[in-house]
Formats: C-alpha cells, structure tokens, sequence
C-alpha cells in the first residue's frame, strides 16, 4: 500500500476516533443512549488506524504494552 493511501486512513481513523469521544462525552452529559454507535465508529476508526500504521510502528507499540504490564 502506498504511502498516501496509508495516511489517509490514519487522517480517517483519527478523525472518526476524535468523533467518538465527542459522542461518548455527549452521552454522559446528556444520557442519550448511543453506546452501540460508538462502538461501531471506534471499531471502525481503530481498524483504519491499524491499516495505516507500518509494521515497525505496529511492533514497537506492542512492545511498549508489553513493558508497560
């Protein structure tokens, strides 16, 4: 995959990981049940992320889990 595709789904992911916390702050102010939309956006987001990253990127933040614990 080439390297402009790559960050426009790291641009996508971003984007749509930053809308879900918006809505999730929206929903413990307001009590508006929209749980299932969130984790819908988030899953989503986080796979566009995780195909934008390079392999290198995707070990090194395995390691630093893997330390952290």
């Amino acid at each position: 995959m080439n390297k402009e595709i790559k960050g426009m789904c790291l641009f996508l992911g971003m984007i749509g990981l930053g809308y879900a916390a918006l809505l999730c702050s929206i929903m413990l102010f307001t009590g508006v049940k929209i749980f299932k939309s969130i984790v819908l956006i988030t899953t989503f987001s986080s796979f566009l992320v995780s195909l934008g990253l390079t392999t290198q990127v995707k070990h090194r933040i395995i390691q630093l889990v893997k330390n952290s614990f």
